[in-house]
């Protein structure tokens, strides 16, 4: 998860747009892990899987308001991410974390960025 996370901050610290193929692969390898590791994830990967796919959802779908050619695609990974993201809370709400601790723990992920 920190790989990934590392690679979020490299991409949300750029001044142009990731190419759709870039954006796609990048999507891919946190689908992928987290259908392989989501059980295992700790508290601090579980905040970040969160981050992650909320980020990479809330792109998505302004890339798919965009009307392009890959709007369609854009839209679908926007669905996922939107799971993967309501998957991790509800899995941190059962452990004992309010919303309002989790909301306040995104926020620092953003702030430290």
């Amino acid at each position: 998860m920190e790989k990934l996370f590392e690679q979020l901050k490299v991409y949300l610290k750029m001044d142009t747009e990731i190419s759709f193929e870039e954006f796609a692969s990048y999507y891919q390898q946190v689908i992928d892990f987290l259908k392989e590791n989501y059980d295992r994830l700790d508290q601090d990967g579980l905040l970040k899987a969160r981050y992650i796919t909320s980020i990479i959802q809330s792109n998505a779908l302004d890339r798919a308001r965009r009307k392009g050619v890959h709007a369609k695609k854009y839209k679908k990974m926007a669905e996922k991410c939107n799971l993967w993201a309501g998957a991790a809370n509800y899995k941190l709400l059962q452990s004992g974390m309010t919303q309002e601790e989790i909301d306040r723990m995104d926020k620092e992920i953003s702030d430290s960025i």
